[in-house]
């Protein structure tokens, strides 16, 4: 069983990716999530328990299992069979009573009821449907959501080359870096998609078998373009999705994400609140 993301110590002290790299729970990345809940969820273990969770698109556990020891009632919704697979081996290992995992597609939220923290890191990016994704994630959701999540550049023009960068500029820049000042993802053109703006990304061939899929762990599941939402439109979707405020979160880079993340990659750390 080999994990690609989420370095957790296990109950026998074991590593799931060894000593070569931090474990997950020492990040800054984690660290910067702990102050958030901190902040808006003050309290014991004990009090705790009675807050509910839900962690969309858990990949290998990591961020569930350190929820959970951190005393909420924590559900990890996951789709792939490897993943859920890693995922259960560390709840196994952990012995957690306050975690469980559910092999699913996380756009069946609504599914298992209302939560009072949703966790959404490395997930909206991956959707065909953000926007229609976030209204879900709303109406399950009384009052806190973490979401970690890609946005598309308002201005790049590389993106209006079509194919001219997907096909010679984009590979040249991904072997060599030249006047690569930010990555080069082979977005599209700016568009509209549910009444927002943003670029497509292809994920995958449309013609991919379900088991080629199942295999690309770090991928979407069910769609294989995903769009990426203007930062602007992002957060005015938020806003209109019933969350009174809505801010952005800087202090999670240093060691698992770098410096910078937000610029070079485009990749940032949104909290939006409903009071």
């Amino acid at each position: 069983m080999k994990f690609t993301a989420h370095n957790i110590l296990l109950g026998d002290g074991t590593k799931t990716m060894g000593d070569g790299h931090i474990l997950f729970s020492e990040s800054e990345l984690w660290k910067s999530i702990v102050k958030t809940l901190d902040l808006f969820f003050p309290g014991t273990k004990e009090e705790r328990k009675k807050v509910k969770v839900v962690d969309l698109g858990s990949l290998e556990g990591g961020y569930a299992v350190e929820l959970a020891k951190l005393g909420f009632d924590t559900l990890g919704i996951e789709a792939r069979e490897e993943n859920i697979a890693k995922c259960n081996h560390v709840k196994d290992s952990l012995n957690l009573s306050n975690l469980k995992f559910v092999k699913d597609d996380a756009r069946n939220i609504a599914n298992y009821g209302n939560f009072d923290i949703v966790l959404c890191y490395g997930l909206l990016y991956h959707l065909n449907d953000p926007i229609n994704f976030i209204k879900t994630m709303s109406s399950c959701n009384s009052k806190l959501m973490l979401l970690h999540t890609h946005f598309a550049p308002e201005r790049d023009i590389r993106y209006g080359l079509g194919f001219l960068n997907t096909y010679f500029i984009a590979p040249i820049q991904k072997r060599t870096k030249i006047l690569e000042f930010t990555k080069n993802w082979r977005l599209s053109a700016i568009t509209r998609n549910e009444g927002y703006r943003g670029r497509w990304l292809k994920e995958y061939n449309k013609n991919a078998s379900k088991k080629k899929i199942e295999k690309l762990l770090w991928s979407s599941y069910n769609n294989d373009q995903s769009f990426w939402l203007c930062k602007k439109d992002l957060t005015t979707a938020l806003h209109e999705a019933g969350y009174d405020s809505v801010f952005e979160q800087f202090n999670y880079t240093g060691d698992i994400i770098p410096h910078n993340n937000n610029y070079h990659y485009k990749r940032g750390m949104f909290v939006a609140l409903k009071h």
